[in-house]
């Protein structure tokens, strides 16, 4: 029997990185040698996270330690910055960087889009949640050379905002309300620009719910035709992607890592509507990120996902 590949997580105590090591804890295909937290070392991870299905405890180890075992491949769901600090050290590994430090600089993850890539590369930058959402949203009419413009209107989860308290994860402030932020310059929408290779408008908002995201596609085209059938065509063969008539919500994507894209209602003034949902969670972090694993390692690309 051959031995399973072994990985580890740095920064396994946020939620994007809990997630991951619920997904790994059931995955199968791997070994986890290590789930690090600066933070929680030493305490198990049901502290943390009720719902945790194991007994598992962070790591003690330090970052040097952890690489000093070998793991083939590294997971960095770490604060901004940190992913870059720690890279140099685990250089013997594969890596499949969270945080947005290396986006624009290792493979763009993004499986559904550049699935090629991924295959040929060691070092994956995992896609921001928005950026996921309004890509899957926008790439089959941009592929067609039918797309002029797009405008994203997104609605996410408090998750999306991270453990540390501010206004956009605090309920008592989420509390019947809705907060948009960033108006203009989110970081999510370099993502997208550089992946359309066009300009691109995405204004983000926060909702009074734990995890989910939406994102509402005004997508300006070129032309008329059954635009559906056209994302049908195009995600006929991605697992983690259904096409359905319906507008999706986030009851289709909660606590699952596949992407539902729905609407498709043209206004016949040149510009149609889809909407893209995902979990922010799931596909728009930590699933999308067990994806990328399964690619590089070369494991069954949904294996240990929720389908």
């Amino acid at each position: 029997m051959s031995k399973k590949p072994t990985v580890a997580v740095m920064g396994a105590s946020g939620y994007a990185g809990g997630e991951l090591a619920r997904l790994l804890h059931g995955h199968g295909g791997v070994e986890v040698v290590a789930l690090q937290s600066e933070s929680s070392g030493g305490r198990a991870l049901k502290e943390v996270f009720p719902d945790f299905p194991g007994t598992e405890k962070f790591s003690e180890k330090t970052p040097e330690q952890i690489a000093a075992m070998e793991p083939d491949l590294v997971f960095f769901a770490t604060s901004e910055g940190i992913a870059r600090k720690l890279a140099p050290v685990f250089s013997g590994a594969k890596a499949i960087d969270l945080s947005r430090d290396f986006r624009g600089e290792w493979c763009y993850g993004l499986p559904e889009l550049f699935r090629g890539q991924i295959l040929e590369s060691d070092a994956i930058g995992n896609p921001g949640c928005y950026a996921t959402a309004c890509l899957l949203a926008a790439w089959p009419l941009h592929r067609e050379g039918l797309l002029d413009r797009a405008i994203f209107d997104c609605k996410s989860g408090y998750s999306g905002a991270g453990r540390k308290p501010n206004d956009r994860n605090n309920p008592e402030v989420l509390k019947d309300n809705i907060l948009a932020y960033a108006l203009t310059r989110h970081a999510h929408l370099a993502e997208i620009e550089r992946a359309l290779g066009k300009t691109a408008h995405f204004t983000p908002h926060v909702l009074p719910a734990f995890r989910g995201l939406i994102a509402t596609a005004h997508l300006f085209v070129r032309g008329s035709g059954d635009y559906r059938e056209l994302f049908v065509e195009a995600y006929r063969n991605e697992p983690l992607v259904r096409v359905q008539e319906a507008i999706p919500d986030f009851r289709d994507v909660r606590g699952t890592d596949r992407a539902v894209l729905g609407g498709f209602e043209h206004d016949g003034r040149g510009r149609l509507v889809v909407v893209s949902a995902i979990d922010n969670l799931g596909k728009g972090a930590a699933g999308q990120a067990v994806q990328n694993m399964n690619l590089l390692l070369g494991l069954p690309e949904t294996q240990g996902l929720r389908v």
